[in-house]
């Protein structure tokens, strides 16, 4: 059984606001190879979205704590970094 990876960004094609939130948690990764990060279209996956609460984009889930909108690279790892 796969663990959950320790960050789901929910994006769809075309989002001007997602560029920016892609790059941070590109960034994040590069930083910390051991972290699992997944990307997904929130067209192809809104039942798991919803689910979270998310009915916009971009919309990120750190550790499973939601995070919505266009939020910092500080943001993100401060999420992760409360286990």
């Amino acid at each position: 059984m796969n663990p959950e990876p320790d960050i789901v960004l929910f994006t769809i094609p075309l989002c001007p606001k997602c560029v920016a939130v892609k790059r941070h948690v590109s960034e994040i990764s590069k930083e910390r190879p051991d972290l699992t990060v997944k990307e997904l279209n929130m067209l192809t996956n809104m039942g798991l979205a919803l689910r979270h609460g998310f009915l916009t984009v971009p919309a990120i889930l750190v550790r499973g704590i939601p995070l919505k909108g266009v939020v910092s690279k500080q943001t993100i790892i401060d999420k992760r970094s409360n286990e």
